[in-house]
Order: structure tokens, then sequence, then C-alpha cells
């Protein structure tokens, strides 16, 4: 289970300083994505952790990326098959955690300090957000993925003319909408999270605070149970054994 993580507020301007920083961040890996090497660098953990780098707060990064990962573990972007739109969400959620530690959500004052106590209840539940707005990110992507297609159809006249400057031309047409796409979603799902996701989070029965809490518990098992599904147990032993190996390992260090 994740532990509590102190977070001190930053000063003025963190913000939109900030905000600037993760859109910036959010044009590589949204090209890297499907459009440009596919290095997968654009996966959930490694772009949460860079998020949280952007953040100052590697951890909190760490700490929501790598259960997104899990989820995703058979969700790779090959082509047309791979469903939602993570790196917007995983880059947004990040940057909700670290920049919401001054609201009611997440904010606690410890010895006259104002702190943000992001336990999992906390985690758990900006999982979900995430999740959500990875999802809707889907249809956003399905409709840039239908925009390229009516452009590149009308490059075949240069087929009958030789002009292969059109095709460049709408290719790099297709690759601004990329550029675009990245940091105007994060934008906008980094508002919703801060806005109203987070602000829900004291609104919720305890319950449901509690079940919050396990979800970075059980994603793990999700895990397993994803990559079983997708390639059998013969073909997945030796990655869970060996995950498991090096989580042990990486414990053990950090004890």
């Amino acid at each position: 289970m994740i532990g509590e993580l102190g977070l001190e507020l930053a000063g003025g301007g963190t913000l939109l300083n900030t905000l600037l920083c993760l859109c910036a961040l959010a044009v590589p890996l949204a090209l890297d994505d499907t459009a440009v090497a596919q290095t997968w660098i654009s996966q959930p953990l490694p772009a949460g952790i860079l998020a949280g780098l952007v953040c100052g707060e590697p951890l909190i990064g760490l700490a929501l990326g790598l259960p997104l990962q899990l989820v995703t573990a058979g969700n790779l972007p090959v082509g047309q098959s791979f469903v939602a739109e993570p790196v917007s969400a995983t880059i947004a959620g990040v940057g909700a955690l670290v920049l919401g530690s001054g609201d009611s959500a997440l904010g606690a004052e410890i010895d006259g300090v104002q702190v943000a106590v992001i336990g999992p209840a906390q985690i758990g539940w900006m999982l979900v957000g995430v999740a959500l707005l990875s999802l809707a990110g889907h249809w956003v992507i399905q409709a840039e993925r239908r925009a390229h297609f009516v452009w590149m159809l009308t490059g075949h006249r240069s087929l009958r003319d030789g002009r292969q400057g059109r095709l460049e031309r709408l290719h790099l047409r297709c690759l601004l909408i990329t550029v675009l796409r990245g940091p105007s979603l994060t934008a906008v799902w980094l508002i919703l999270l801060l806005k109203l996701w987070l602000p829900l989070y004291p609104l919720l029965p305890e319950r449901l605070q509690v079940t919050a809490g396990l979800l970075p518990v059980l994603v793990p098992g999700l895990a397993v149970g994803t990559l079983v599904a997708h390639y059998g147990w013969r073909s997945s032993r030796f990655w869970l054994i060996g995950g498991a190996v090096i989580a042990s390992m990486v414990a053990v260090a950090l004890d």
C-alpha cells in the first residue's frame, strides 16, 4: 500500500508555470504514442514519472503511473489495436495531485505548515478519474484519425501529377493536429481534475473513500489477469515470476 506523502505548497505562479511545462511535455509524448518513434516512453509509467519530475514530485508520478501501467499492460499502442488515450490523462492526473495540494481534498495543516496528504484513497480516486478521462480521450483520437484519413485520401492525386510535396504537406498537417491535441487535452483534463474531480473526494461517503483506497492494492491482480487472458499462462509466467523477483529485490533495497 502506498504510504502518505507530505508535499509542501509551492509559491505563487506555480499553477501557470507547471501547467505550461506539463503541456510542453504532452507534445513529444503525444507524438511518440503512434505518430513518431513509438519508444513507449509515452506509456503511463514513464509518462507519469516524467510528469512528476516536471512538477518536482517524481514519487507521485510513480505512485499514479505504475498502477495505470499495470491496468494497460495489454493495451499497447500498435496501429489500430489500442483504445483510450492515457498520455494526456496520466500527465494531467499527476499534475492535479501535485497542484491540488492546497485544496480541501488534499490539503492539511501539520505543525503550522500547509501540506498535501496523498494516501492510497486519493491515489485510487485519481486512478478512477484518469481512467474515465482516458476513455473520453479515445473519442478525440477517433475523430483525429478520421480527419487524417479524409486528408490523406486527397493525396492520391499525387499519383497522377507526381507532386510529392502535396503528400508531405498532408503529413505535416496530420502531425500538427497531434501536436495540438496533446497539450490541449492535457490542459482541459487538468482543469477538470482540479476543479471538479478532486473537490468531489471529500463529499464521498466513507465507504467509497475506503474502497478508493483499495484500488491501488487490487490493480496488480487485475494486471496479472490481463496478461494471462491475452497471452496465456505459459507465455506470461516468465514475466510474472521475473516481475515478482524484481519487485522483491526493490522492496528489500528500499526497506
